[in-house]
C-alpha cells in the first residue's frame, strides 16, 4: 500500500473512532517478520543433533520449511528406548502443547519404539519401524540400487556382487538382499553367492568371498578401507558403486550416491503438517510413505 493511501486510511479510521488493537498489531508484525508460530513441532532421535553433523542439511531444511509453514521446532533425544523414557518425553510434549513429532533419522536400527501414541501426530524419517506402522519419509534404496546396477551394466558388468558391513545392517541390508535376489532370479549359478555381509574387522571374509565368487562389479553400502586391498589380494579390478558418499579418509570410490537430506526434511514436515491440519493423531488407519531417490555422482564420461 502506498504511504499516502495508508495515511488516508488511518485518518478515516481515527475519525470513525476505531482504535488498533495493540495485541493484533504486534501479532501481524511478527507474521510479517516470520517470527510468528502457530505451534511447535518436536524432533526426536536417539542422539542429540550436535553429535550427528552429517544430518545438518536435514535439520537446516526442516527448520526452514517449518518457519515457512509457521512452526517452531524443539529438539529431544533418548539414550535408551525404554517405555518409561519414551512416556516421559511424550508427557513433556503434551504439557508444552506439542501435537506433532518427527522421529529420526536414527543412528541405531530401531525396529519398534514403545511410545504412548495417542493424541500426537507422528512421522518417521529415514527408517520405517516394524512396530507400530507409522507414516514415513524414507530413502528409495531400491531405485538407487537399480541405478547403480544400470551403471555397472553399461560398463559390461554381468556378475555384480553386493557387499555390506554388518555394523550398519539396518541401513542397506534388506534392500540390497532384495535387489540381489531380483537381479539373479532364475539365472544365478549354483556356485555364485551374490551378497556378502562382512565384518570390517575381518577382511579375510571379504577376500575369501571375492576369490570364490569373482564378481565383475560391486554395489557396496558405504565405502570402507579394506575394500581395495581385498580386491588386490583376490586379483580383481572392477568398477564399484557406493550407496553412500566417500566420507572416510582413504576411501575414494569414484561413483556414489548422496541422500537428499534437504528434501527428506521438507517432505517430513509437509506430511506432518497435513496430518495436523486433518487432526490425524495416534496410530494411522493406513500408512502413507514418501520414498525419495538419491543424487547419483559419477565421473565424467571420456
Amino acid at each position: 500500500m502506498h504511504e499516502s493511501t495508508l495515511r488516508r486510511v488511518q485518518d478515516a479510521l481515527k475519525k470513525s473512532g476505531y482504535q488498533l488493537d495493540p495485541v493484533v498489531s504486534a501479532g501481524m508484525s511478527r507474521i510479517r517478520q516470520r517470527r510468528f508460530y502457530r505451534e511447535t513441532l518436536a524432533w526426536c532421535g536417539d542422539y542429540p543433533p550436535e553429535t550427528i553433523p552429517w544430518l545438518e542439511p536435514f535439520f537446516r531444511s526442516m527448520e526452514s520449511y517449518c518457519a515457512r509453514l509457521g512452526y517452531a521446532v524443539e529438539y529431544f533425544h533418548f539414550a535408551k528406548a525404554t517405555p518409561r523414557e519414551l512416556a516421559r518425553l511424550a508427557s513433556i510434549w503434551r504439557a508444552r502443547g506439542i501435537r506433532g513429532v518427527l522421529l529420526g533419522p536414527f543412528r541405531t536400527g530401531h525396529t519398534e519404539l514403545p511410545f504412548p501414541w495417542d493424541d500426537l501426530a507422528w512421522v518417521v524419517i529415514g527408517q520405517a519401524l516394524k512396530s507400530p506402522v507409522l507414516h514415513s519419509v524414507v530413502r528409495d534404496y531400491a531405485t538407487d540400487i537399480r541405478a547403480a546396477l544400470e551403471w555397472l551394466r553399461a560398463r559390461g558388468c554381468k556378475r555384480p556382487g553386493f557387499v555390506h558391513e554388518a555394523d550398519v545392517r539396518h541401513l542397506f541390508s534388506t534392500a540390497m538382499m532384495q535387489e540381489a535376489g531380483a537381479y539373479y532370479r532364475g539365472k544365478t549359478p549354483r556356485d555364485f553367492e551374490p551378497y556378502l555381509e562382512c565384518d570390517r574387522a575381518k577382511p579375510e571374509m571379504l577376500i575369501k568371498w571375492l576369490a570364490a565368487n569373482r564378481p565383475d562389479g560391486l554395489v557396496i553400502g558405504r565405502p570402507f578401507r579394506n575394500l581395495r586391498p581385498a580386491l588386490e589380494k583376490a586379483g580383481l579390478d572392477m568398477p564399484v558403486v557406493s550407496l553412500s558418499p566417500p566420507e572416510i579418509e582413504g576411501c575414494r570410490e569414484e561413483v556414489y550416491f548422496v541422500a537428499r537430506y534437504d528434501v527428506l526434511g521438507q517432505s517430513a514436515v509437509s506430511l506432518l503438517h497435513r496430518l495436523l491440519m486433518n487432526r490425524e493423531f495416534g496410530l494411522p488407519a493406513y500408512k502413507q510413505t514418501v520414498a525419495l531417490s538419491s543424487v547419483f555422482h559419477r565421473p565424467a564420461e571420456p
